[in-house]
């Protein structure tokens, strides 16, 4: 008999086990076929939203969006230094220039134009050239171009420059174009006489007019034969004339030639150091 109850009990412990099982695994699928419905519901919803929006709100929505800044796209782009950029070495600089106190300049012989570094030249070699006056008998205008034929140490008196006996005698250097004077070089004559290059002042210009030209600097001297005198201009000058001229009375008292005060401006060489802009 104790046999038999034990038997039913068990029986009934697998039905009720089997039972809840069933029960559960029902509830799951009941469970997940629900959400599967509420998602699809969802979705329909959204969808004939969309399609309902109106075609001139969609044009709007667009014309905004193309309105909006753009981010600029700046990976992998290289932008080339220029002069005058900021620096922390000298790789950082463009070519011919160097880092000097965070900031890229031109090295030696170079200046700036453009943010560009160029080689300085001597603007005067071959330029057209005008003066005050010839020596009476000495050459003929041809003589003038003496000054910017590129010839040092001349010892032939008639490949000088060379102008009469006045007071304030001149040159003046045709560039051509407009130009940026760094300095500019004086080649006293080497045959003699070098005291009577004295006073020298130097400007430059758009024009001819004296007064209305920039002064790069002044050589007071007086020079001695075979001198050369550089005059570095305060700040780069721009203009298309560079004249030499002699600004002060002769100080000379043992040359009748120089009674009165006259000059006489003999020169070997005239070099303009600078850029054509």
């Amino acid at each position: 008999m104790d046999s038999l109850g034990a038997l039913n009990r068990r029986y009934f412990c697998q039905t009720d086990g089997k039972r809840w099982i069933f029960i559960f695994v029902l509830g799951f699928v009941f469970v997940l076929g629900l959400a599967i419905l509420i998602s699809s519901i969802t979705y329909l919803h959204n969808y004939n939203k969309d399609e309902n929006v109106p075609e001139s709100s969609v044009s709007s929505q667009q014309a905004l969006k193309n309105s909006a800044p753009k981010a600029v796209e700046t990976k992998g782009a290289f932008q080339k230094p220029s002069v005058g950029d900021r620096c922390s070495s000298n790789i950082n600089c463009p070519d011919n220039a160097v880092c000097d106190r965070g900031t890229c300049v031109c090295s030696g012989t170079y200046l700036a134009s453009g943010k560009v570094c160029h080689n300085v030249t001597n603007l005067a070699l071959g330029k057209a050239v005008f003066g005050s006056s010839n020596q009476k008998g000495t050459y003929t205008n041809k003589g003038w171009q003496n000054v910017v034929d590129g010839r040092t140490r001349v010892t032939d008196f008639n490949l000088l420059f060379h102008t009469s006996y006045e007071l304030y005698p001149w040159l003046t250097v045709t560039l051509g174009r407009l130009s940026i004077v760094k300095s500019i070089t004086i080649y006293n004559r080497i045959d003699g006489y070098g005291r009577w290059l004295h006073d020298v002042e130097t400007r430059v210009g758009n024009s001819t007019d004296w007064a209305q030209m920039s002064t790069c600097g002044t050589f007071v001297g007086p020079s001695v034969t075979g001198g050369v005198h550089v005059t570095e201009c305060g700040k780069l000058l721009y203009g298309m004339f560079v004249t030499v001229k002699i600004v002060k009375p002769n100080y000379i008292t043992d040359d009748r030639n120089a009674r009165g005060g006259k000059n006489c401006l003999v020169l070997e060489e005239v070099v303009i150091a600078g850029i054509v802009v």
